[in-house]
C-alpha cells in the first residue's frame, strides 16, 4: 500500500525484499527508521496478491515480467512483481473508507486483467493454486529475490502462496501496540473468514489454510511478540538490527505488524479470498475492529499494555482457525472456556456493525451475514472438488468469479466504476474524526458504554 502516514515520500513497496543477513556490510541501526509517522483519521488501504493463470492448462503462469511492463507503459499505478513470476500484487494508496478502497483498486484491476487476457493470461484469487507445483515456478529477476532464494534454500518453494494485506492508521507508537495487543484475539477470526487454500499440490491438506502453516516455514513469521510500549518494541528492533536478523521492518514477516514510516498497523493473516466481496468485508472488519480497539484506548489507556494470556492462548486459536476454519471451538478466556468460533464471529460483526455505519462500511461488513449462509474459500473448493472429481473446475471457478466481479461492473452515476458483486452506500461515506460517544461493546476486554442520563460509563465485566 502507498501509504504515506504523515511523511513526504511514499516507501518501496512491500515487495521490495530487502537486504538479508548474508549480505556483505554493516546493519548499522538508524533511529529515524523508528520514529512513527502519525495518522490523524483511521485511514486504511490494501494491498491484494494475485495469480496469473494459463486457461490452457489451468496451472500458474509465469508471465509477469511482460505483464508488468505492458502495465508500466499503460502507465498503470500500483501494481508490482512479487517473488515468483506467476504473481502480481495490486495495492491502493491512502483511503478514508473502504468505498475509497474498491474505488482505487477495481478500475486498475480490470485493466491488469484486460492486459493480462491480451497475453493469454487470466487472473484469479486465492490462497494457494489447488494443483501447482511449486518446485516449477520462477523466481522474479532481482538480486535481491536471488538473495533471498540462497538464504531460504529448498523452502523458497512453500513461498507460492497469496495473502490479503491490510493498513489501517493510528496516531502513535504506542498506541499502534496497543491495538495490535487488542486485535492479537481477532486474528483466528480474520483468518477463517479468509481461508481459502485447503489444496496443495493437488492434495487436499485438510486445512482450511495451508498458506497460513507453510508461512511458518519463514523466520521471523507468525504470531507478534508481545510488548507493552513502543520504547520495548523499537529495543527490539535495535537488536535484531544490530546482530543482523533482519534488515528492515519488511523482513518481519508476522501476522500483524506496526510500520512507523506508514503509520500504521499492517493485517497480515488473511489468505486472499477468491472475491472482491469477500475482500472487502475483510477490510471493513479490521478498520471497524481498530477504531473500536481505540476508542477503548482512549477510554481507558491502561489496557494499552494488553494481556500476555491472549498471545499464548492465540498460538492454539490461530492452529484451531489453520485447521477448521469457521469450524472451530474458540478459546475465549484464559480461563480455558470455549465457543464455537463461528458464534463469536457472529457475535462480533453485529457489535461492529454500528461502527461500520457511521463511514459507510458497513454496506460492505454485511455481505458476510447471515454468517451461517456463508461459504468460505476453502469450503467452496471441497465442495467443487468432491462434485467433479477433480482439481480443474477449482480454477476454472476461481476465474469465473473475478471476472463476474469485473465484468459486472458498470459506471454510476458519479462515474466511478465498481463490480456489481460489491455494495455501494446509499450516501458517499466521508472518514472523519473518531465518534467518541458511539457505543463499544467488543468482546474479551474492560469495555464502556456510551454516556446516558442513566449515569456515567461504568466497565463490563471482564472475560473470563
Amino acid at each position: 500500500m502507498s501509504h504515506e502516514g504523515g511523511t513526504g515520500s511514499s516507501p518501496a513497496s512491500e515487495t521490495d525484499m530487502t537486504r538479508l543477513a548474508s549480505d556483505q556490510g554493516a546493519a548499522t541501526y538508524n533511529s529515524e527508521e523508528m520514529v512513527f509517522h502519525p495518522s490523524e483519521t483511521t485511514t486504511v488501504g490494501a494491498e491484494l496478491e494475485l495469480m496469473l493463470i494459463d486457461p490452457a492448462s489451468g496451472d500458474l503462469a509465469p508471465g509477469a515480467v511482460r505483464l508488468l511492463k505492458t502495465c508500466a507503459e499503460e502507465s498503470i499505478e500500483n501494481v508490482s512483481a512479487e517473488l515468483m513470476q506467476s504473481m502480481i500484487e495490486l495495492r491502493t494508496g491512502i483511503c478514508g473508507n473502504v468505498a475509497e478502497v474498491r474505488d482505487q483498486l477495481v478500475p486498475p484491476l480490470r485493466r491488469v486483467r484486460n492486459i493480462a487476457r491480451s497475453m493469454g493470461y487470466e487472473l484469479a484469487m486465492s490462497g494457494t493454486h489447488p494443483f501447482h507445483h511449486p518446485s516449477t515456478s520462477a523466481v522474479s529477476p532481482s538480486e535481491r529475490y536471488e538473495r533471498l532464494v540462497d538464504r531460504m534454500a529448498y523452502l523458497i518453494t512453500q513461498r507460492v502462496v497469496f495473502g490479503l494485506h491490510i493498513h489501517v492508521g493510528v496516531p502513535s507508537g504506542d498506541m499502534a501496540l496497543g491495538v495490535m495487543n487488542q486485535l492479537v484475539q481477532y486474528l483466528p477470526h480474520l483468518l477463517a473468514l479468509s481461508g481459502s487454500s485447503p489444496f496443495w499440490e493437488g492434495v487436499d491438506t485438510g486445512l482450511t489454510s495451508c498458506r497460513t502453516a507453510l508461512y511458518h516455514t519463514l523466520p521471523h513469521a507468525g504470531l507478534p511478540r508481545y510488548f507493552a510500549r513502543w520504547k520495548d518494541f523499537r529495543a527490539y528492533f535495535r537488536v535484531m538490527r544490530e546482530c543482523r536478523a533482519i534488515q528492515s521492518m519488511k523482513d518481519i514477516y508476522w501476522d500483524i505488524r506496526p510500520r512507523p514510516d506508514f503509520g500504521t498497523i499492517e493485517l497480515r493473516v488473511c489468505d486472499m479470498p477468491a472475491t472482491l466481496e469477500t475482500t472487502f468485508a475483510l477490510v471493513a472488519l479490521v478498520r471497524s475492529l481498530a477504531i473500536a480497539s481505540q476508542r477503548l484506548l482512549e477510554e481507558h489507556p491502561r489496557l494499552q499494555r494488553g494481556d500476555i494470556r491472549r498471545h499464548w492462548i492465540a498460538v492454539e486459536n490461530k492452529w484451531l482457525a489453520t485447521r477448521y476454519g469457521l469450524e472451530a471451538m474458540y478459546i475465549r478466556t484464559p480461563a480455558g472456556k470455549r465457543r464455537p468460533l463461528k458464534q463469536d464471529l457472529a457475535e462480533l460483526l453485529d457489535r461492529l456493525l454500528p461502527i461500520a455505519r457511521e463511514s459507510g462500511d458497513d454496506v460492505f461488513l454485511s455481505t458476510l451475514l447471515p454468517l451461517d449462509q456463508f461459504e468460505s474459500g476453502a469450503d467452496r473448493q471441497r465442495r467443487l472438488f468432491r462434485e467433479s472429481g477433480n482439481s480443474r473446475p477449482l480454477v476454472d471457478d476461481l476465474v469465473a468469479r473475478l471476472s463476474a466481479e469485473l465484468d459486472g461492473a458498470g459506471n454510476s452515476a458519479d462515474g466511478n466504476d465498481q463490480p456489481a458483486a460489491t455494495p455501494r452506500a446509499s450516501t458517499p461515506p466521508a472518514a472523519g474524526p473518531l465518534n467518541h460517544s458511539a457505543a463499544i461493546d467488543l468482546p474479551g476486554s474492560v469495555l464502556f458504554r456510551p454516556p446516558s442520563a442513566e449515569g456515567p460509563r461504568k466497565p463490563l465485566a471482564l472475560r473470563g
